[in-house]
């Protein structure tokens, strides 16, 4: 794209930026060690220096780069060791909550599940198409938008709030989304978004715990194995 990349109002400058520098750095396009520049961010966007530093923040939050003084941020590639253990303990963890959710079964709980969950049937087919145009960003965002609020209602549907905040913890240690990266074919779409939560709506709406932690655990458990194959390809060091 010639000039300044071209982003989303009215969403948040800084999101959008860190999303896009994200999406590249476990794209492999950054070796380790690489710096990134305030100057040169602000140059590619078209912003101010202050969305471009938010964003930098934001990836060092993911453990994707470290600030260094002076001298603007350094691309930090996270082992497939650390990957794997935040996976074993997101399994574990959203499968207690799916467990929690099929002894709750609240009214409102399960129509926010479905809900959340026909908004996913809406958007996947429209999502297909980011496979081949990867700048189609609006879907990819509501893609990622309402695959949360799947969980989210999930997290909270036990009354755990501490369950939830270790859960999004786990989120924030290592993206929860980059596993669209590595999704190659349309069939692969539609069972990790649609078919995979349609095996844990049904668990939790016939109120079976020990099925519903199942299934969720083999969700998560799934996108870490595809998640491991994608980043080793791309030279992610054990």
């Amino acid at each position: 794209m010639s000039g300044a990349e071209a982003l989303r109002a009215p969403d948040s400058l800084a999101d959008q930026i860190a999303q896009i520098l994200e999406d590249e750095i476990l794209e492999g396009r950054y070796p380790d060690g690489t710096h990134l520049q305030q100057e040169e961010i602000c140059g590619r966007f078209g912003v101010s220096r202050t969305p471009a530093r938010e964003a930098l923040r934001k990836l060092q939050a993911h453990n994707l780069v470290e600030l260094v003084p002076n001298r603007g941020a350094r691309v930090r590639m996270p082992t497939l060791r650390e990957l794997n253990d935040v996976y074993q303990l997101r399994a574990e963890l959203e499968g207690f909550a799916a467990d929690l959710a099929a002894r709750s079964r609240a009214p409102e709980m399960l129509a926010a599940l479905e809900k959340a969950h026909e908004a996913l049937r809406q958007v996947v087919p429209l999502a297909e198409g980011t496979l081949a145009d990867p700048d189609d960003t609006e879907t990819t965002e509501r893609l990622r938008r309402f695959n949360d609020m799947f969980h989210r209602v999930i997290h909270d549907a036990g009354g755990n709030q501490r369950l939830g905040s270790m859960i999004q913890e786990l989120h924030r240690y290592f993206p929860k989304d980059t596993v669209r990266l590595a999704i190659r074919s349309p069939e692969t779409l539609r069972s990790l978004y649609i078919d995979e939560h349609a095996a844990i709506l049904g668990e939790i709406t016939r109120g079976r715990p020990g099925a519903a932690r199942d299934s969720m655990r083999e969700h998560i458990r799934g996108s870490q194995a595809m998640l491991v194959d994608y980043l080793r390809e791309r030279g992610f060091p054990d």
